[in-house]
């Protein structure tokens, strides 16, 4: 999960509450996330690795160019997605 603020963190603790396993990237912009990580969640501070850990990512941002920027460029995230 990438945009754990007001409404990903919402998104996030219903994954995590309903027992599916979740990493979200670690950013300041952020919700206190103590209850995502007393259900296990996992705390990841690099989007790349984040990608490289996950089989679905949720992106929860606040526009387009939030979107284009942890997508796409030489740090974007779909260079670090297993294929498939």
């Amino acid at each position: 999960m990438i945009g754990v603020g007001l409404m990903g963190h919402g998104i996030a603790l219903n994954v995590a509450k309903k027992g599916w396993p979740l990493a979200y990237l670690d950013h300041p912009g952020n919700q206190p996330a103590d209850d995502l990580n007393e259900l296990g969640a996992k705390s990841i501070s690099d989007k790349n690795e984040l990608a490289r850990q996950s089989d679905v990512i949720i992106l929860c941002v606040s526009g387009t160019p939030q979107v284009e920027s942890i997508l796409l460029g030489d740090e974007g995230i779909l260079k670090s997605i297993r294929p498939g």
